[in-house]
């Protein structure tokens, strides 16, 4: 019932489901661009030339940067890499930060998680001379940047069959691809060098995977998978000195790495210095890198100070905008660095598009007086904020992203125009929306329904073989009725933990913020829950069941 509910129809596709492997995972060359983008950096090693990585300030774009410097690295490639600061650079590529590079006498810039809407800039490199290679995996716009190459599998007219990978997951495709047309070459007998094994890389693209929120479908399964294994136990010192800091003791699971780990690398590109993130990842040993790891969870601690006083602001604006289809909240002295987690948060509790900006100097124009709103946007359901977007263009500085989050800057003069425009549009987008595609209004849906002598063992093993969970496969939710929950205990003063089933088969639940259903554990009820894994490493991974919901039965 669960794999049918995934659309996993044939045995065949439950099979590549169940048992991910990399000989299932596409052929990297499929994607458009990829020999033009392989051959230049082949040149670019011959020839001795200098080679820029631009990478992005959020997790992707640092763990694709440090992915793509390590290897070109030990071939020899003469690399350095570029992190913008957010608040001093502003998104992807600039023609200030261009300017800046140009002294590094670069021939070659690569980006990573970026580039894909950078249409003046790359005409821009033109003129100058450099080549530009771009690997990102974001929606290009209505016209594509005049780039050497571009490998990105969501450029429309790309063949490449999987559409959901991270950017760090494109630049590992290219890397794929790099060493294949290097060993062909027959370069690894000709220099003598080691061949890395790119699969070693693979806890890099899984953390990059599962930071950006992926779909953990189809060959992000394999690098989900086997990233997780490299993971447990860790063997790279910024990953180790980051799961100590965090007080991380037990398996590394997609949980571990969304909720304890990766903000804390966001936090160095939200608040401070993204290349800390990159130096910390680049880390050769323990006491490298715990500097590093400290530093980024003091900066942590800041963003969330920063977040939950900008938070208590636009709660109060979200309340007095409940009549319309977007709320758009703004303030010019929220801090930039926080508006994607504002609109998250506001979006998902109040069930509406928001957008959350405030206002910084335009340092990508060079001018400090013109005054221009910076943020993001997070949608319901399913608009494209990309596609809105694309019809208030003319009023936008720059936009960029995914469907159901991006980023925008636009002239403080254009505010008022821009937010009208956008809330007619989603009132447009709203009413073509048919109501079996809107989101359900609440409630949950229940992917089975067992019957309580049924979750046995062996259901805990045959579940494990769905996860990792996460975007694109989430935790199944299992319903029972009529139980007598039993053994309960109220644990970190608002956690409840409980049994149910006979002596010889009972099930422990978990019910996190559950601590006040506990007056009503000796009585009949109602249970939906999801299984989470848990355990100290590979071998030693179990299941776990989680409460989503409960009520007494009736």
């Amino acid at each position: 019932r669960l794999l049918i509910v995934r659309n996993l129809t044939s045995k065949q596709l439950i099979w590549n489901f169940l048992e991910p492997h990399f000989k299932h995972c596409h052929d990297p060359f499929m994607m458009r661009d990829m020999d033009h983008a392989v051959q230049r950096l082949i040149t670019a090693l011959r020839l001795g030339e200098k080679v820029v990585i631009y990478g992005d300030y959020d997790v992707d774009g640092t763990v694709g940067t440090v992915l793509l410097y390590r290897f070109l690295q030990r071939l020899g490639v003469r690399v350095s890499y570029f992190i913008p600061k957010r608040l001093k650079d502003g998104y992807g590529l600039t023609e200030q930060t261009l300017m800046e590079l140009k002294t590094r006498q670069a021939r070659l810039i690569i980006t990573v998680d970026n580039g894909a809407r950078a249409v003046e800039e790359a005409a821009f490199l033109k003129r100058m001379g450099i080549d530009l290679l771009i690997t990102d995996h974001h929606p290009p716009g209505e016209q594509m940047p005049e780039a050497l190459a571009m490998v990105n599998p969501m450029r429309p007219d790309c063949p490449y069959p999987f559409k959901g990978l991270s950017g760090a997951g494109v630049a590992f495709k290219f890397l794929e691809a790099l060493d294949h047309q290097l060993n062909v070459d027959g370069f690894w007998e000709r220099t003598g060098k080691v061949r890395a094994n790119l699969q070693q890389e693979l806890d890099l693209v899984a953390f990059a995977t599962i930071s950006d929120s992926m779909p953990m479908t189809d060959e992000n399964r394999y690098f989900i998978q086997k990233g997780l294994e490299l993971m447990n136990p860790c063997r790279r010192p910024g990953f180790q000195a980051l799961l100590r800091v965090c007080g991380v003791r037990g398996r590394v699971t997609s949980t571990e790495i969304s909720f304890k780990l990766a903000p804390k690398i966001n936090a160095a590109g939200r608040v401070d210095d993204p290349n800390l993130a990159v130096r910390l990842l680049l880390s050769h040993s323990l006491a490298e890198a715990r500097p590093l790891a400290d530093k980024m969870f003091a900066l942590n601690q800041q963003r969330q100070k920063i977040e939950e006083s900008v938070l208590n602001d636009a709660l109060v604006q979200a309340r007095q905008q409940m009549h319309q289809k977007a709320l758009i909240l703004i303030d010019q002295q929220w801090h930039p660095g926080v508006m994607g987690n504002i609109a998250s948060r506001i979006s998902r509790d109040f069930g509406k598009t928001t957008l959350a900006l405030t206002f910084n100097s335009d340092s990508s124009s060079g001018s400090i007086h013109e005054s221009i709103a910076v943020g993001s946007a997070r949608s319901v359901g399913d608009l494209d904020l990309c596609n809105l977007l694309q019809e208030c263009q003319q009023m936008l500085n720059r936009f960029g992203g995914h469907p159901a989050a991006v980023g925008l800057s636009l002239s403080e003069k254009n505010l008022d125009r821009f937010c009208q425009r956008f809330q007619q549009l989603l009132n447009h987008q709203s009413s073509r929306i048919s109501p079996q595609k809107s989101s359900p209004p609440g409630g949950l849906v229940i992917d089975a329904w067992l019957n309580q002598d049924e979750f046995k063992p062996q259901l805990g093993q045959e579940l494990l073989k769905l996860s990792p969970f996460g975007r694109g496969n989430p935790e199944p939710v299992l319903g029972v009725r009529n139980v007598l929950p039993h053994s309960a205990e109220v644990f970190g003063k608002k956690h409840l933990k409980f049994q149910f089933g006979s002596e010889n088969n009972t099930t422990e639940v978990v019910a996190w913020n559950g601590g006040n259903c506990f007056e009503w554990m000796g009585s009949q009820t109602d249970l939906a829950i999801s299984p989470t894994v848990y355990g100290r490493n590979v071998r030693e991974q179990r299941i776990q069941y989680q409460a989503v919901g409960m009520k007494p039965h009736s």
